[in-house]
Order: C-alpha cells, then sequence, then structure tokens
C-alpha cells in the first residue's frame, strides 16, 4: 500500500510564518516597557502632547510648541484624536517604526533577497536588537523613523535609483539632524558619479514641504527652516554620556574647545571623503554598507554635545555590516555593546563601566574600520 507524499512547505513559507510569530513576540515584549517614563517623556513629549491635544490637534500645529521639526508634531497632533493614553501611543508608533527599520535592515544585509535565511535573520537581529527594542519602547525616541530613511538613502543607492536615496536622505534630516552623519557618504556618492548632482535638490525641497503645513498654520517659515541652527546652540556640554573623543575632557564645557572640535570633525571627514575618492573602489553593496557604518560612527565620535544614543545608525549598519563580513562579527558587537549600555545609564542608572573605557573601544573599532578599508583597497588593486 503506497503512502502519498505530503509536498514540502517552500523554505520562503517556512521563513515567512516564523517571522509572523518572531515579530509577534517582538512587539509583546515591547508592550511590558510601554509603562516606563522616561525622562524625555515628562519633560519633552507629554507636554508637546497636551499641548497640541487642548488647542485642537492638528488645529495646533502652527504653535511654537518645541524643538523638533514639524514632521514628528503631525504625527503627534494625529495621535491626539486616540483614546489611548499619550504615553502608548508615541511609543506604538516608534515600535511600529522598528518594524519598517528592521525590514530595511534586512534587504541590506540579504542583498535585497527576501524572506530568505540571511533576511530573516538580520530582520530578527535589528527587532531584539537593545539599543532598539529600549529607544522606542523604553525610552519612548523616534529614532527608528530617520535611520530607516537612511538605510532607505543606502539601499537606494546601490540601486541606482539617485532620487530615490536622495528623497530618503531628504527625510531622514527631515526627522533627525542626526542624519547628517551620513553626508559624508552622499557626498562621496556624488563625487563618484553615483548619485547626480541635480538629485541634492531633493533634500532641501523635502524639507521645505515638510515645513510648509506648520507654516501654512501660522508658524514662521523662516524658523522652521532654520530650526537645526537653534538646537547646536542648545546644549554646552562637550559629552553627554556617548563614548567619543569628548568622554576624555572631563566635564568641560569650554565653548572654544567645542568650536574647534566641530572643525576637527569636519577636517578629518573631508579628508577621507577626499581620499576615498581617489581610489578605485567599487561601489558594491558590501563596500556601501562598510563605509556607510565607517561614517556612522567617525562622525559622533570626533563631533562636541552628542547625546547617548547617537551610534543609533552605526548600530544598525554595523548589523548590515556583520552580515556581509562575518569575520568581523565583533566590531558591530563591539558599537551595540557601547550603545546598549549608555542608553541603560540614561534609562536605569546603570554605572558599572567607565564610559571613557567605551571610548577607547569605539577608538580601537575605528582603527579596525580604517584598516579594513584599506585592505579592500588592496584586494581591488590586486585584482585590477
Amino acid at each position: 500500500m503506497s503512502r502519498e507524499r505530503v509536498p514540502a512547505v517552500p523554505q520562503s513559507a517556512q521563513n515567512a510564518a516564523f517571522l509572523a510569530v518572531a515579530t509577534a513576540i517582538a512587539l509583546a515584549m515591547r508592550l511590558f516597557l510601554f509603562p516606563l517614563e522616561s525622562g524625555d517623556y515628562q519633560q519633552f513629549l507629554h507636554p508637546w502632547f497636551e499641548t497640541l491635544r487642548q488647542n485642537g490637534g492638528l488645529a495646533a500645529v502652527g504653535l511654537e510648541i518645541g524643538d523638533y521639526t514639524p514632521p514628528y508634531f503631525y504625527v503627534l497632533a494625529l495621535l491626539t484624536y486616540l483614546p489611548v493614553r499619550d504615553l502608548f501611543s508615541i511609543k506604538a508608533v516608534s515600535c511600529a517604526a522598528d518594524v519598517v527599520l528592521a525590514v530595511f535592515a534586512a534587504n541590506l544585509a540579504s542583498g535585497d533577497r527576501r524572506l530568505s535565511q540571511t533576511w530573516t535573520a538580520a530582520y530578527c537581529a535589528v527587532l531584539f536588537l537593545p539599543s532598539v527594542f529600549l529607544n522606542s519602547a523604553a525610552w519612548g525616541q523616534c529614532d527608528a523613523m530617520y535611520v530607516s530613511a537612511l538605510l532607505a538613502f543606502v539601499y537606494y543607492a546601490w540601486k541606482g535609483r539617485d532620487v530615490a536615496a536622495a528623497v530618503s536622505f531628504g527625510v531622514s534630516i527631515t526627522l533627525k539632524l542626526q542624519a547628517v552623519f551620513l553626508a559624508p557618504l552622499f557626498l562621496l556618492l556624488l563625487l563618484k558619479k553615483r548619485l547626480r548632482w541635480r538629485s541634492v535638490l531633493a533634500v532641501p525641497a523635502v524639507y521645505v514641504a515638510a515645513c510648509l503645513p506648520a507654516a501654512a498654520m501660522g508658524r514662521n517659515l523662516w524658523d522652521l527652516l532654520t530650526i537645526y541652527f537653534r538646537q547646536a546652540g542648545q546644549y554646552n556640554l562637550l559629552a553627554m554620556y556617548l563614548p567619543n573623543l569628548y568622554t576624555w575632557l572631563g566635564d568641560s564645557a569650554d565653548p572654544s574647545i567645542g568650536r574647534a572640535g566641530i572643525f576637527l570633525a569636519g577636517g578629518v571627514v573631508l579628508c577621507a571623503v577626499f581620499f576615498l575618492w581617489q581610489q578605485d573602489l567599487p561601489l558594491t553593496l558590501s563596500n556601501l554598507l562598510a563605509l556607510a557604518f565607517f561614517f556612522a560612527l567617525l562622525t559622533p565620535f570626533l563631533l562636541p554635545y552628542m547625546h547617548e544614543r547617537y551610534y543609533y545608525a552605526a548600530d544598525l549598519l554595523g548589523v548590515c555590516f556583520a552580515f556581509h563580513f562575518p569575520k568581523k562579527w565583533w566590531m558591530p558587537f563591539a558599537v551595540c555593546l557601547s550603545s546598549a549600555y549608555v542608553v541603560c545609564h540614561n534609562l536605569f542608572q546603570t554605572d558599572f563601566l567607565p564610559v571613557q573605557l567605551l571610548g577607547v573601544l569605539i577608538l580601537f573599532v575605528l582603527v579596525q574600520l580604517v584598516r579594513f578599508l584599506a585592505g579592500q583597497l588592496r584586494k581591488e588593486g590586486e585584482a585590477a
């Protein structure tokens, strides 16, 4: 008596089912963190939300409320119409952005092989990365939004879709100024003619378009266009617990050191871009991710006045980098470990490691990244 053979379930279907379960678990984990109230929520997010709610939601986006660009206030204004506590709705939006972030990271990590094992592994790695779920579900921050757009910028640059890449970069910088950490890569891609110069116009166009609704509702357009210049003068501590160059200077707040540090960062980054421009390094996806990881780490390491969570983009690009260069897994691991520690320091007052030591660790990773990129250049030279 013959037994009928049961058709095998395709690998992609198995992965899709697993992803649904993993996503449900990741979101359930985040729900348990929702009741936590961070200092940023109490000092900024809740007062902003209440101001919008008491003044008519979307009708209030023309008010002078906070120091974020308008798009985030549009989101908050829409949330005021929901019959849900603001703490939970704010975090729910950030957690939804986590899923988008994981999708773009998986696309980059797998070379756009959707629902492959690599895609699935990268997606899960991002959803369960401590600096990601603590940022959204515990802290209530929205960094997943601007970094999703940054990953989209790298993705579309790899695909050769320069307008989409520029628009993505424009969306990212419209959401958070920290998108400038990848501005050196944007410039390098322009110099390498991977992006057309006319595509640059999309960046300010996106920013202006995002400001127009708030301006139409009463906010001063010039103030909206220059909000980042005002943000730059808000803080006077050279190091705000990010493990970078300035953690070695103690609590100094001398403005002359800060100004010198900005020029130092600009000079070093410009030198790096100029050197890479002159090299014949093919802009494959792997090399693009290595460069993006490098600049996302180098720029905040050299800049003063950096907050704890400003290696967030480096964390995500590092995860993508690790899937392309698995033997170098320890570099992203060191960065993600440092990020998780300083985030826990802010949220839970964790204090068992000196941040200066972590700054040395990040410097070591940067040196090794430079060596790695030099090795990639040598390989290309030998192949030629």
